[in-house]
């Protein structure tokens, strides 16, 4: 099985949250992909990312601010 999980974190704090996305049957993943990335999307915009960026900061899985804090896209398998 694969994982998508949204990681939010604070250099200051450590990890704040963690949600996981599982892909069950492959046939499904794209709308687990989409789920993953929409929660990804709206912490990033609620914490300040530029809106027209934000497919840019998708793709690259990452999302950061000046003053520690982060969000990423990251996979994994179990």
């Amino acid at each position: 099985m694969r994982i998508i999980s949204v990681i939010e974190s604070n250099t200051d704090s450590g990890i704040l949250g963690v949600e996981s996305f599982g892909i069950f049957e492959e046939q499904l993943s794209q709308d687990v992909v989409d789920q993953a990335e929409e929660n990804f999307k709206s912490k990033a915009i609620e914490n300040g990312a530029n809106e027209d960026d934000i497919e840019t900061d998708i793709e690259n899985g990452f999302y950061a601010r000046r003053d520690g804090y982060t969000v990423s896209l990251v996979w994994s398998s179990i």
